[in-house]
């Protein structure tokens, strides 16, 4: 069986993590200005015609307008190229039919993949690492159910993966406008920064919904519960994606109206956006970056009663400059280790709502963490699953929690879901040999309540307490860091030797991380996180 002849490789886990380079500032990518229109009865008549014609009129530049993400939402762009996304946003300010706008910026997905691995290195989900969220507790209240879906905005999901294929319901793609979500790869081989596809949409969805007790595979957080695939990431270098496709993936999953687009008939009340890039998500005079389109969803969505769920980044900074997930009511989440401090990429700050395990690799630990994903380099191949790292990887693992607790009381308002989350998060250890989080202590740290959220996620303690149980009576292991990395597991026993004497086999390397990857998840600007 091919799951069996798979393994862990810690020491090129290790390789992979001290490898990443410092972070620096990329130059950001941009495609177009978002326009929000004023709600005044005669600027709500007018044709993208009309639009054009004023906005050119105000920006001393000539513009197009295409339809956005909202039916009050414009993307305007430079007919001839002669001024910046960034230029004409400010252009656009003070024009008499615009109530704001900001640049159509990039965002990146946030995960760092890895090599290979088995199911059985699902620690996250059981008790024996202090980090690790007691799924398997949960499922004796739930194990998850078809009325809570959890719609994931990526690159797509490989429809045929035999783990994913039973809990996907029908999705859209915001790249190509059809609906067909698949992830079709993203790979560039020309570019040495993503030579091969990510399959990222697939890696996030098995955490959160891949089935459970199938004999076969990893099991996800809901095994009986369903993922909405929106297509969003993909219409950008290395599988990145615009905000323009992001907004109206998010609109479209929540079941929000998106110009053009049929209905979502499985609108979800939590979204997972394991994602982001540079943005204030609020308005700020003369500023550049600051970008209040997310702002402006993040209270649609709050309206409607529906969640988002982002990941911080993984630039080991502070998550202020993250959109979405620096948004207000967004739930944001940080990776920790396995023996619960801040992993050495996640980025952290007060908008952080809670932290879950991401996965790492550094001088004391090594732990990935197993999902679902593809074998294809560039296009698609046979499914599969691998090791994953990242902040990517600590979202779902949240949304699939918000999903059980769904299932176990279908009555819970958003608001009563991030009570019972941070209330019945387990506290931040502490480790005398580390730095506390903050200021600029950025790397491997001491969480507090002021950097990494409420605590790390309890499944267990989250569900009792949304079925109106009483609070897990176990006593919480204490933390005990690990002085040096965990040895690599050795391969699945051969076949007895026969009689006759054959030469001992000489020893195998050790598979090598994806260097294309290096670098390609932690960066805002134009390299994505993954």
């Amino acid at each position: 069986m091919m799951l069996r002849k798979m393994r862990v490789c810690a020491a090129a886990l290790m390789l992979l993590w001290c490898a990443l380079p410092p972070v620096v500032q990329a130059q950001e990518r941009t495609n177009g200005v978002l326009v929000k229109l004023r709600a005044e009865p005669a600027v709500k008549v007018l044709s993208n015609a009309d639009h054009a014609r004023s906005l050119s009129a105000a920006a001393r530049k000539s513009v197009r307008v295409e339809n956005g993400p909202a039916p009050d939402v414009r993307l305007v762009k430079s007919a001839d190229g002669t001024i910046s996304d960034v230029a004409l946003a400010q252009a656009l300010q003070d024009a008499p039919t615009v109530e704001f706008a900001a640049p159509n910026r990039l965002k990146y997905s946030q995960a760092v993949p890895n090599d290979p691995l088995f199911a059985a290195e699902q620690w996250h989900l059981q008790a024996n690492d202090y980090a690790a969220i007691r799924a398997q507790a949960a499922w004796d209240i739930t194990t998850g159910s078809p009325s809570a879906p959890v719609a994931v905005v990526d690159t797509g999901v490989r429809p045929e993966h035999p783990d994913l294929a039973p809990n996907l319901l029908p999705g859209y793609s915001f790249v190509d406008m059809t609906n067909d979500p698949s992830d079709p790869g993203s790979g560039e081989p020309l570019n040495p920064k993503c030579p091969t596809s990510s399959w990222h949409g697939t890696k996030t969805s098995g955490l959160i919904a891949a089935v459970g007790n199938n004999s076969q595979g990893i099991a996800g957080l809901n095994w009986n519960g369903r993922i909405v695939p929106v297509r969003s990431l993909g219409g950008g270098s290395c599988g990145a994606g615009f905000d323009s496709d992001i907004l109206a993936g998010i609109r479209w999953a929540a079941g929000l109206p998106v110009t053009g687009v049929p209905d979502n008939p499985h609108p979800a009340k939590v979204i997972n956006a394991s994602f982001g890039g540079r943005g204030t998500c609020r308005a700020v005079a003369g500023s550049a970056s600051s970008s209040p389109f997310y702002a402006a969803l993040a209270n649609e969505l709050s309206a409607k009663g529906v969640m988002l769920v982002a990941a911080v980044g993984n630039d080991a900074a502070s998550v202020s400059s993250v959109e979405p997930a620096n948004c207000p009511g967004v739930i944001a989440v940080a990776a920790v280790t396995a023996d619960g401090y801040k992993a050495n990429y996640s980025n952290l700050g007060p908008e952080t709502m809670i932290s879950a395990p991401g996965g790492s690799c550094d001088a004391r630990l090594c732990k990935g963490l197993a999902t679902t994903s593809n074998k294809g380099a560039t296009t698609p191949g046979d499914s599969g699953y691998v090791l994953s790292a990242g902040t990517s990887f600590a979202a779902p693992l949240v949304s699939g929690t918000i999903a059980l607790m769904l299932s176990a009381n279908p009555s819970l308002t958003a608001s009563e879901v991030k009570t019972i989350l941070k209330e019945t998060a387990r506290p931040f250890p502490k480790n005398p040999a580390l730095p506390t989080c903050g200021g600029s202590n950025t790397q491997e740290c001491n969480c507090t309540t002021s950097t990494c959220g409420a605590g790390i996620l309890d499944a267990e303690a989250a569900v009792r307490r949304a079925k109106g149980l009483p609070s897990p009576s176990r006593p919480v292991p204490q933390p005990l860091p690990d002085p040096l990395p965990q040895p690599v597991p050795q391969p699945d026993p051969q076949p007895a030797p026969q009689p006759t004497p054959q030469p001992a086999p000489q020893p195998q390397p050790a598979p090598q991380p994806d260097r294309h990857r290096l670098g390609r998840f932690r960066r805002q600007g134009n390299r994505p996180w993954r």
